[in-house]
């Protein structure tokens, strides 16, 4: 085990450990405490019983007291043989009558002291345990009254509660023993389940990320139920990039067998006019697997910033412009692009919560496809400004139109509207709407439940491509809990629109 690491088993081990320390040590005491009580209450009885014989066998004769010790009083006391015993025998006044004159004499006495009392006390260096009572004999004037004190040493009670202690200790300490191994066979048992888990996973191959089938108490469901999730998303994750890894290398063959012909070929012409065309053909296929590797790339990028979901507040109008000046000069020969944004302080402000990559990679396909697939007339270079927008490619925009719905480039504002694409930014209920609005051909009718999937590409392709714009597109405005839609323009055309809901802004 690595040093550091957290052991469920040991913590709870010491904790129980502890726990069963403290209940030991009060238990001691209590034990302790019950022993010496246990041999106090025994030997006082003894006590109290010799000293009710010593005072039955006391007599006032003539007005003396007189007394025949009873042997029966001091046999009592012979079951301690290892503990002196002292007695003493006193009038009311103080006279000794008989024992040890030295005797500590008794506390204050009361009304009661007519049944035997306790106390302890000191004598000859030893701590002694005393009892005492008063014996009253009615006299010839009046009544007369005598102190008898019996004393005796620890040694046996001491030795009594010890006895009693020692055996509640062995008792308590194999209590405890039993306890012990008993918390450790039930924390044994209660972690069980996850050492089926554990040999359940060790026995799975890398790729087996089903659910764990072993059973496992209520208090580890959420965690089953957090690592099923885990492989499952997991488990998504690796058949996503099985599936484009296996279609990146099923695209990527053709071209790359088609380019490697080609260079062949035009190494083995001679003519130059022949060469200089298979070289095109080279350049071409280039610039298709180019293409290609771009789309992938940016595919690959969608679906693993997808997995990661990191939104932040982003600014929908400034994605739209970077996406513009990325895209459009891409196209040649350049086409009339124009963009329409809102007026620089709208309220309210075009910001949505997203991933500001993915936004713009769909942004950035999105025109594209509009600009492969949806311009019927490509012409000089025509990107236009609208609103707060200022995108261009060639030449240069003078003056300023902010605020207004469409600017002009130059101050030319005859464009043909054939081949014109209009990209679009505005408010749309509690969203944004980016719409992409081409005069192409648009979408055959059996190809719009298609055309989100991934390399779908329609019979007669205007031109090259992989497929992948669209369902790039269609994966970022799903994760971004937006609509995508497309639909045919009167007249000829396509709008490409997309909806994202607004950033949620608190009172």
């Amino acid at each position: 085990m690595q040093p550091g690491r957290i052991s469920v088993r040991r913590r709870l081990l010491a904790m129980l450990l502890g726990l069963f320390a403290v209940g030991l040590a009060v238990l001691y005491l209590l034990v302790r405490g019950y022993a010496q009580q246990t041999a106090d209450t025994t030997y006082d009885q003894l006590l109290r019983a010799s000293v009710l014989s010593m005072a039955d066998s006391l007599q006032l004769v003539q007005g003396e007291w007189q007394m025949d010790m009873p042997y029966a009083a001091l046999a009592l006391l012979e079951q301690a043989p290892r503990d002196r015993v002292f007695y003493r025998v006193a009038t009311a006044a103080g006279a000794l009558v008989s024992g040890y004159a030295d005797l500590p004499a008794e506390p204050q006495r009361n009304d009661t002291a007519d049944t035997p009392q306790l106390y302890t006390s000191r004598y000859q260096g030893e701590p002694v345990r005393v009892a005492w009572m008063e014996r009253k004999i009615a006299g010839p004037r009046n009544a007369e009254a005598a102190v008898i004190q019996v004393a005796q040493t620890r040694e046996a009670r001491n030795a009594l509660a010890d006895s009693i202690l020692w055996q509640g200790t062995l008792a308590l300490i194999g209590f405890t023993g039993a306890a012990l191994a008993l918390a450790y066979w039930g924390l044994r048992r209660s972690l069980s389940p996850i050492q089926r888990i554990e040999r359940e996973l060790a026995a799975r191959s890398a790729s087996d990320l089903h659910p764990i089938a072993a059973p496992v108490p209520e208090e580890l469901d959420t965690l089953v139920q957090s690592l099923d999730g885990f492989m499952a998303r997991l488990s998504d994750n690796l058949d996503t990039l099985r599936l484009f890894i296996a279609e990146a290398a099923h695209q990527l063959r053709t071209p790359l067998a088609a380019l490697h012909a080609q260079m062949e070929v035009a190494l083995d012409e001679e003519d130059p006019g022949e060469q200089r065309r298979s070289l095109l053909a080279v350049l071409r296929n280039a610039e298709k697997l180019s293409r290609l590797v771009n789309q992938l790339l940016s595919d690959a990028s969608v679906i693993h910033r997808s997995n990661v979901k990191q939104f932040q507040p982003v600014d929908l109008a400034e994605l739209l412009r970077q996406a513009t000046y990325d895209t459009v000069p891409q196209a040649d020969p350049i086409p009339d692009v124009r963009l329409h944004l809102p007026a620089t302080g709208a309220n309210p402000a075009p910001r949505v919560m997203g991933d500001s990559l993915m936004l713009r990679e769909a942004l950035k396909n999105l025109i594209d496809n509009a600009l492969r697939h949806g311009s019927s007339r490509l012409g000089d270079a025509r990107v236009m400004r609208g609103g707060a927008g200022d995108v261009s490619t060639e030449g240069s925009i003078d003056g300023s139109t902010e605020g207004s719905t469409e600017g002009h480039l130059d101050g030319n504002t005859d464009a043909s509207a054939h081949g014109r694409i209009d990209i679009t930014l505005d408010h749309h209920g509690g969203g944004w709407r980016v719409t992409v609005a081409d005069h192409g051909p648009g979408i055959p009718p059996a190809l719009a439940n298609t055309a989100f999937e991934r390399f779908a590409r329609g019979p007669n392709p205007r031109t090259p491509g992989a497929g992948l714009g669209l369902s790039i597109v269609k994966r970022v405005v799903d994760i971004h809990q937006g609509t995508l839609s497309l639909s045919n323009r009167v007249g000829g055309g396509l709008d490409a629109v997309i909806v994202l809901p607004a950033e949620r802004r608190d009172a």
